[in-house]
């Protein structure tokens, strides 16, 4: 595992789980720890990719939350040190790596972080995600949509992903739903 091939906000979640996991007075960062940290982003985009999947990212986060509660907290002077990454959290890593690799990406990012998750089957985030009724195959359509063909070829490669939706309108669909005026002329 490589964290030089993760993108800028991918190395910005893997801190957040750093961040919540001492929060929590946890030893260890697990693979819950950065599913907590992908649900509580503001932009939303791993809760709207589980939305567009058909899952419930509302529940996923509840349950992340029950998992994250069995957790035994530390408290005195083993709770001064950084916690570092267990083992199901290096394999979620390593797995996401695998899959940017595959799908033809240079870096890894943040919706392939969250497909490892869902892959992660023995994890108690790969059960919350599965128990939010998130199939993997379905976030793997919902990432290809959002995608639209293009690759990570870059460490800031999340950024360009919905930036014509949020940054022009769609005058073809306008047209098409009725809310242009007809041009005459």
């Amino acid at each position: 595992m490589n964290l030089e091939k993760f993108t800028d906000r991918a190395k910005g979640f893997l801190q957040a789980a750093q961040t919540v996991a001492i929060r929590l007075n946890h030893q260890r960062i697990t693979a819950e720890h950065i599913l907590k940290a992908l649900l509580e982003d503001n932009e939303g985009m791993a809760s709207g990719l589980i939305q567009r999947a058909g899952g419930n990212p509302q529940f996923a986060a509840e349950e992340v939350d029950k998992a994250l509660a069995k957790v035994p907290a530390v408290s005195g002077g083993g709770a001064q040190q950084t916690p570092g990454l267990d083992n199901d959290a290096v394999r979620v890593l390593d797995q996401a790596e695998q899959i940017a690799q595959k799908s033809g990406d240079a870096f890894v990012t943040v919706e392939r972080l969250l497909l490892a998750l869902a892959l992660a089957s023995t994890t108690e985030a790969g059960k919350a995600l599965k128990a939010a009724n998130l199939d993997p195959a379905a976030l793997e359509a919902a990432i290809t949509e959002l995608r639209g063909g293009r690759t990570a070829d870059s460490a800031s490669a999340e950024e360009s992903y919905e930036a014509m939706k949020k940054y022009a309108r769609d005058l073809t669909e306008a047209a098409r739903s009725g809310k242009l005026d007809p041009v005459i002329g």
